[in-house]
């Protein structure tokens, strides 16, 4: 009888722990044009990937769907946050067929 709750957490701790690294959709709808870098990564916490050109940065994060959108094989959208002189110029969804 003890077995069961030891199996359980051996299987749910995984998926706990990677949605719990995830951030949620709600902090993406706050991000807009003229943040800072600091103001994005209080919302969204440390990119997953950057990449940088001249006077030019973007970001990618992994963002957690709602509960509705989700699907056992899809759980997260990557979405990007570009900087153009330090300030957000572009952010959205990116497309998962260029990633």
């Amino acid at each position: 009888m003890k077995r069961a709750p030891i199996a359980l957490a051996i299987v749910v701790a995984p998926i706990v722990l990677a949605v719990a690294g995830c951030i949620h959709v709600d902090a993406v709808a706050q991000i807009h044009a003229g943040m800072d870098r600091s103001q994005v990564a209080t919302l969204m916490g440390p990119a997953e990937t950057t990449t940088s050109t001249a006077g030019r940065e973007c970001a990618t994060y992994l963002v957690a769907k709602d509960f509705w959108s989700r699907v056992p094989w899809s759980m997260t959208d990557r979405y990007y946050v570009c900087f153009t002189d330090g300030k957000v110029d572009t952010f959205g969804k990116t497309d998962e067929k260029s990633v």
